[in-house]
């Protein structure tokens, strides 16, 4: 689909004077390498620890260390051209995966105790983290390992190749939502055919059965969400996806994309952090139209 010149020019302005520099940069870096530049932003959310907070992910302004934000630097790093340059970060972000799985869980939390210091997202609240799924964020972590095991020095990364896979196969029809899908489509991309091979039609009706419920004024699985991260599961989705991506352009015409969903709490931050995702929306959707 066709982007117009004078439209992103004008999104980009936007992303600049209202959002934030880190995601002026990946807008730009759709048309031209902007590696460093990113890289240069991202580190301002980095701790020593080798996780990433302070709001990076904009429903938790936690400046500690959190999984959900430096599971979100993950996939902004994903879009580094050099890999070369990212290597120390993602062998940071490996050692504080390792510092902080939780054995009694075979798993990760995605905030830490210290959210509640500090204005977020009311499904942030530490009482109720033990609430989300295995699925959410296990598989996506758990891929990323293996793909830069090489760092590991205690994990089991086969031992939890091997969790994940049985968590796909026995649990995840069950609960199949938006981000344990997202999250278990991460781990694929990351696995060798043999592994793909064991959960691929799974997946695939968990999308097919997600897409099919879908509003998209909602929070919810789209399908430009799923060309972003794999195509392949889209075949039979392809008018679908079209419709999508229509849809997605007309909402960039009125401006960037804001979130569709109120953090029922902290108001007064809810309105700045929104303009802090508005950047990412953008980004995100822009990335999809161009694919």
């Amino acid at each position: 689909m066709i982007l117009n010149k004078l439209l992103v020019d004008r999104l980009l302005k936007e992303i600049k004077d209202k959002g934030r520099l880190l995601d002026y940069h990946l807008l730009r870096n759709l048309f031209d390498k902007h590696d460093r530049e990113i890289i240069k932003e991202l580190y301002k959310y980095r701790n020593s620890d080798g996780g990433f907070g302070h709001g990076l992910e904009p429903d938790t302004m936690v400046p500690d260390s959190s999984i959900v934000a430096t599971d979100e630097a993950v996939m902004i790093l994903e879009e580094i051209r050099d890999k070369t340059l990212i290597e120390p970060i993602i062998a940071g972000i490996v050692n504080f995966y390792e510092s902080t799985y939780i054995p009694e869980k075979d798993g990760w939390e995605l905030v830490p105790p210290e959210v509640d210091n500090y204005p977020h997202a009311v499904w942030w609240n530490y009482s109720g983290v033990g609430e989300f799924s295995y699925g959410n964020p296990n598989p996506q972590i758990v891929g990323f390992l293996y793909t830069n095991r090489k760092h590991l020095k205690e994990l089991d990364i086969d031992k939890m190749v091997n969790k994940i896979v049985d968590y796909i196969i026995n649990i995840f029809p069950k609960e199949s939502r938006k981000h344990n899908i997202l999250s278990c489509l991460i781990f694929y991309n990351h696995m060798p055919e043999s592994i793909k091979e064991q959960i691929h039609d799974i997946l695939q009706i968990a999308i097919d059965n997600e897409l099919a419920l879908t509003n998209w004024e909602e929070y919810c699985l789209q399908p430009f969400e799923i060309q972003n991260l794999n195509n392949d599961f889209l075949k039979d989705h392809k008018e679908l996806l079209e419709k999508n991506l229509a849809y997605q352009l007309d909402c960039l015409n009125q401006g960037l994309i804001m979130p569709n969903w109120h953090w029922n709490q902290y108001d007064e931050q809810f309105e700045k952090a929104k303009w802090q995702w508005a950047g990412y929306l953008t980004f995100i959707i822009v990335k999809a139209l161009m694919s």
